[in-house]
């Protein structure tokens, strides 16, 4: 070592020193150099003895041995697995045969070959990363519960995340087709009573620790650091396209206008069906999605009447049904954060990594509610109520349609509320618009 060799270096000078007559003025300035170089010896052995008492290659608390006895995975897990399957699905978020398919999946993504040490096993990791994301915990809680080192639970959570969106990603997310959207619409008629529905759009906040450098770009009106998942939800809670990453200080409006959903609507890129009539006879209206006031009325967006006006009944009914069908992107959120509490503190991670985990947790969403589809929902019971069918409503949208997009988004609103107070009315539709419980 280095502090060795100025050890025996600094012997000898000082044997010289001593041989050194007392008058003498070189001893003076051997005295001097003695003393630099003794407090240069000293400096050096104690950063040398520093780094070796802090150096591991493994700690002893997260060898292989303490893992495999105390670790979670070989020991909680399995226990649940073995005789308690519920708190294995509270555990995960999801049952054993569930689990079993996802490893499955990306098992060849994150298995590690052996080199040194044995590797830790894909079973293991995509368990660290499931329970990251289930418990809304910290990574040093989870790098003690299952005995592996912190910057290796931050790599496994990286590198899981990322393969659960490659390997997912084309499998929830079907191919954007006309048929598809069809699909989702009649899945909107027959569950919510709103035609022509292709799906309901929001964004939701997904709070950051503020990043490094950032000022206010990602300083949202709630006050907080966030990103934006911006998201368009089928009727059964299921996300269909999604816009992950927008900074916290944008609105919802401007993103999507500014997103590839906003973009290929525009420029009607996105396979939507042709327009047709919902009534024999009547005016042949475009598919939709369904928004809250933050995106503009468009032929292809509706939002509700404003309540800053006097509604009469039926616009107040127009907005009951569409609270009822747009409600649908909220409960998915809802779901979402239920289910993966991450979501319920502050990120403490780069926006990068933030993307990542959002991106997994969409996917891991879809995973699980496709496989909720068999369970039986409520019934929903129509309305019996002879209306008055109104002659006039093919004049609502006319042949001659103004290009101004307000004015064509504005009719095609009112040809939905015709509809909604006519032929398309449900029963309770008028007491809860009567009494603005909406």
């Amino acid at each position: 070592m280095k502090w060795k060799k100025i050890k025996i270096l600094l012997t000898k000078e000082v044997i010289k020193w001593r041989q050194t007559p007392q008058s003498s003025i070189v001893k003076e300035i051997r005295r001097r150099e003695l003393l630099k170089l003794y407090l240069l010896y000293r400096r050096i052995k104690k950063r040398e003895e520093k780094k070796i008492q802090k150096r591991f290659w493994v700690r002893p608390i997260f060898t292989v041995r303490q893992r495999l006895l105390q670790g979670a995975s070989n020991n909680l897990i399995k226990e649940m697995e073995n005789s308690d399957l519920e708190k294995f699905m509270e555990y995960l978020r999801m049952d054993t045969p569930t689990f079993n398919e996802l490893l499955n999946l990306i098992k060849p993504h994150i298995e590690k070959q052996r080199a040194v040490r044995e590797p830790i096993p894909a079973a293991t990791r995509l368990q660290i990363c499931l329970r990251y994301l289930a418990s809304g915990d910290t990574m040093p809680s989870i790098s003690f519960a299952f005995r592996v080192g912190l910057n290796t639970v931050s790599k496994i959570v990286s590198e899981t995340c990322t393969a659960i969106w490659n390997v997912l990603s084309n499998q929830v997310f079907p191919e954007i087709t006309e048929n598809f959207w069809k699909e989702k619409a009649e899945e909107f008629e027959t569950l919510w009573n709103f035609p022509h529905c292709i799906g309901a759009i929001d964004g939701k906040h997904i709070e950051l620790q503020a990043p490094p450098h950032s000022g206010s770009t990602f300083y949202n009106y709630k006050g907080t650091h966030s990103i934006v998942l911006l998201a368009l939800a089928d009727a059964n809670c299921r996300f269909t396209i999604v816009d992950i990453g927008a900074e916290g200080r944008r609105s919802d409006g401007g993103i999507f206008q500014e997103s590839e959903l906003g973009y290929r609507l525009e420029n009607n890129d996105l396979n939507l069906p042709k327009p047709k009539s919902i009534i024999e006879n009547g005016p042949k209206l475009p598919f939709v999605i369904v928004g809250d006031e933050a995106f503009a009325l468009t032929s292809y967006m509706l939002r509700p009447y404003p309540r800053a006006s006097n509604l009469n009944l039926e616009k107040k009914v127009f907005n009951y049904r569409l609270s009822r069908a747009r409600r649908i992107i909220e409960c998915s959120f809802g779901i979402l954060s239920a289910r993966w509490r991450i979501f319920r503190r502050p990120l403490a991670v780069t926006v990068e990594n933030a993307i990542s985990l959002v991106q997994a947790t969409i996917c891991l969403h879809n995973f699980l509610m496709e496989k909720d589809l068999n369970v039986p929902l409520e019934q929903r019971q129509y309305a019996n109520i002879d209306l008055e069918n109104i002659n006039n409503f093919d004049q609502i949208l006319g042949s001659n349609i103004n290009n101004n997009t307000l004015s064509r988004g504005g009719q095609i609103r009112n040809a939905f509320t015709e509809y909604f107070c006519t032929e398309g009315a449900v029963e309770q539709q008028w007491d809860k618009a009567y009494n603005n419980d909406f």
